[in-house]
């Protein structure tokens, strides 16, 4: 009896010495409140120190410190502790509607890249449905700021469901070592800087990002242009084994930016990226040997100078492999690729390149390696051009939409084999002795002059058509008919669909006869694809008649075919 007490006494006193660091650990809370911590989230009271205490108070065992639904004015910084979540309501990011959700608005740091970040977050330490604002930015006249979230240089910083309405610089997950890295289901429109990684030796995830105009994008404002000449929206140095998946940019000067720093390139993972309204959609300077690989990709290009969807520039020296991408939009050319290295295509489909039709071909290769293999080229434009420091290139099991053009003036190694080639369509029976000029003819049957632009098929006449933005008539379509004999002649001029609901309602046409000069208005939101009568004239032998459209106009133009029949 008396070895039994003993041994109770004893686990009584165990149970007491285990309990004491229970009572310990419930006396720290694992979830907290800002609005308990005096945050107002009224828009003019400064919520910067309750939300840092309220962070504070969980930072000793880790925690959760809610958000509920304001407007937190944070007139200086936030810095997320190790193991603390900033939680707000949104459990997916919404498009922005002003002032909703749980929104912190930013205002430190304006008129300077340099600063801390809005947020920065230490290692497992995350923010998650909060939306971040900055009230003082105008779209009329971009200033910068210092990053909006940022990692302090630690692993597994986390940003999940969260809305960047318009920082100036989004996420910078590169200054500092950000290895096993997470984002998931990111919105917003960061104007200079979307997400920047570089330290980072151990696979990071980005996951559902769209950077898209959730903010303004008024071309009175100067959005358009601005993000086109300066914004970049995903850059990568360093990193690791880097997974991307289903990202989406639009109206970047840069969709992916691929660099390299002093710690080196990437190499990774990339599956269903996009990029629209690009100039460059994805701009090669530096990966690493393992390369990139890029699949299911849609890839648009077509504001700014030469917009293109692929540039390797000559600093590049590893591997971009591209699987199962389609690439369109007014471009100048599909990829343009210098270098030491070697590209792939496989599987890809290019639709449109050389808009203004002067024979531009769709790939450009002037150093390092090609391959492609199985690809569709829709148009008949030359396909490539091997030029420069080219080493090699292999076409191979690939289709045309025209006769195969691969010029190889570099007498670069050069493997070409069972492509084929869609046969040239016949051009549309018309009425009897009807003459017809095609936007396609050479000159001087049609000579344009100013920005034109070729959209294939699509309702146009034969193969296409050409068409200009609205302007002031620096834009200039000129047909001229070469009459085998004088006569009356009634003029058509064949006008596609409106498709795209851009067109003029007041395009101008003119007709120059032996009659002398008569002009006309055509409506072109009502056309559906057909010929239209602009009457009946009288043309002498030859091509001293004309028949000219221009861009003078209150939207978009175009300029596809002119008939002349004869009138007995």
């Amino acid at each position: 009896m008396r070895s039994e007490g003993l041994l109770i006494g004893i686990s009584l006193a165990m149970v007491g010495f285990c309990l004491t660091p229970l009572r310990v650990l419930a006396d720290q809370p694992s979830q907290v409140n800002v609005r308990d911590y005096g945050a107002k989230g009224d828009e003019v009271t400064d919520d910067t120190a309750a939300f840092q205490s309220a962070m504070n108070a969980v930072a000793k065992q880790g925690g959760t410190v809610a958000v509920p639904v304001g407007n937190y004015l944070v007139n200086t910084h936030l810095v997320v502790p190790q193991n603390v979540t900033l939680e707000g309501v949104w459990k997916i990011p919404t498009a922005w509607t002003q002032y909703k959700g749980s929104t912190l608005l930013a205002v430190e740091g304006a008129g300077s890249e340099e600063g801390p970040p809005f947020i920065m977050l230490n290692a497992n330490s995350a923010i998650k449905g909060i939306t971040v604002f900055y009230p003082s930015q105008k779209p009329d006249k971009i200033q910068p700021y210092p990053w909006c979230v940022a990692c302090a240089g630690g692993d597994n910083s986390s940003i999940v469901d969260c809305l960047l309405v318009n920082p100036y610089q989004g996420v910078d997950f590169g200054t500092r070592p950000s290895g096993r890295h997470f984002i998931r289901n990111l919105y917003g429109q960061p104007l200079r800087r979307g997400i920047f990684v570089d330290k980072c030796y151990d696979i990071g995830r980005i996951e559902n990002v769209h950077f898209w105009p959730f903010w303004n994008w008024e071309e009175k404002d100067g959005m358009r242009d601005w993000l086109t000449q300066h914004g970049e929206a995903f850059i990568f140095a360093r990193t690791d084994w880097e997974y991307v998946l289903n990202t989406f940019c639009f109206g970047y000067g840069i969709g992916y930016r691929f660099i390299q720093s002093k710690d080196g390139a990437m190499n990774g993972n990339l599956l269903g990226i996009g990029a629209d309204a690009a100039n460059i959609a994805i701009l090669v300077e530096a990966t690493q040997a393992p390369g990139l690989l890029i699949t299911n990709g849609e890839f648009v290009s077509f504001p700014g100078e030469n917009p293109t969807e692929v540039v390797v520039t000559d600093t590049h020296t590893g591997v971009v492999q591209f699987q199962n991408c389609s690439y369109w939009g007014p471009a100048h050319q599909v990829a343009r690729i210098a270098g030491t290295g070697t590209v792939t295509f496989n599987g890809c489909n290019f639709v449109e390149w050389d808009r203004e039709g002067k024979g531009i071909p769709a790939l450009e290769l002037s150093g390092g390696n090609l391959i492609v293999s199985a690809c569709n080229f829709m148009k008949g434009s030359p396909q490539a051009t091997l030029t420069n420091k080219s080493q090699s290139a292999v076409f191979m099991g690939n289709r045309a939409g025209g006769p195969w053009s691969v010029t190889n003036p570099a007498n670069a190694e050069l493997q070409m084999g069972l492509n084929v080639s869609q046969k040239p369509p016949s051009r549309p029976k018309e009425e009897p002795g009807a003459i017809v000029i095609d936007d396609l003819d050479p000159a001087p049957a049609v000579t344009f002059l100013g920005a034109w632009r070729v959209a294939p098929g699509g309702g146009g006449y034969f193969q296409g058509t050409h068409w200009a933005e609205r302007g002031t008539g620096e834009a200039k379509a000129i047909f001229r008919p070469g009459t085998k004999k004088a006569g009356r002649y009634e003029i058509f001029a064949f006008l596609g669909p409106d498709t795209n609901h851009d067109h003029a309602s007041n395009a101008p046409i003119e007709i120059c006869s032996a009659e002398g000069v008569s002009k006309k208005n055509v409506d072109l939101k009502s056309m559906q694809g057909a010929w239209i009568s602009l009457g009946t004239f009288r043309f002498t032998k030859g091509r001293k008649g004309s028949v000219t459209l221009s861009n003078d106009a209150d939207g978009n133009v175009l300029a596809d075919a002119v008939k002349l029949v004869p009138v007995k």
